[in-house]
């Protein structure tokens, strides 16, 4: 069964990413948990590349290059006695980063796969990459409210 997707918010102080989903704790005495930032990656075993997230004075230091689409990993492990991860003691929160304010990270999730999270994050990261470009230097685009079409017109000089 799969988590509803919404909106979480979480607060960031200092630099420092100071709220984290909650996730289960493993059964073990000794748990690890993580931060990461993903993205694709096609020569990865797992078709993704990470960043791990520096620990901070509190919570996880945001990482500088963090921007909007990015794919945001929460997990928490335990080892077994040879330092290998024990898979059914993980658990993973997958998510992706709406905007940030100057008090949260907006993160959309959880996700149950990083892909699923790449795909809902396309069209944010799509229209970043469109409001980057100038129109076309020759053309306006202008609405005609009557017909609901867009016309093309010369630039007023």
């Amino acid at each position: 069964m799969n988590p509803v997707v919404s909106e979480w918010v979480f607060r960031h102080a200092g630099g420092c990413l100071i709220d984290t989903p909650d996730l289960p704790i493993p059964a073990h005495s000794v748990a690890w948990r993580w931060t990461a930032t993903l993205w694709p990656e096609p020569l990865a075993l797992d078709g993704f590349a990470a960043l791990e997230w520096e620990h901070g004075q509190r919570g996880w230091q945001i990482p500088a290059t963090l921007a909007a689409g990015d794919i945001i990993e929460f997990g928490i492990t335990t080892h077994d006695p040879h330092g290998a991860p024990i898979a059914a003691a993980t658990y993973r929160w997958y998510g992706w980063l709406h905007h940030a304010t100057d008090l949260a990270l907006i993160v959309h999730g959880p996700y149950a796969h990083p892909t699923d999270a790449v795909v809902a994050a396309r069209p944010v990261i799509d229209e970043i990459r469109l409001d980057q470009l100038d129109p076309p230097g020759g053309a306006l685009l202008s609405h005609e409210s009557n017909t609901g079409r867009l016309n093309v017109r010369d630039r007023p000089t």
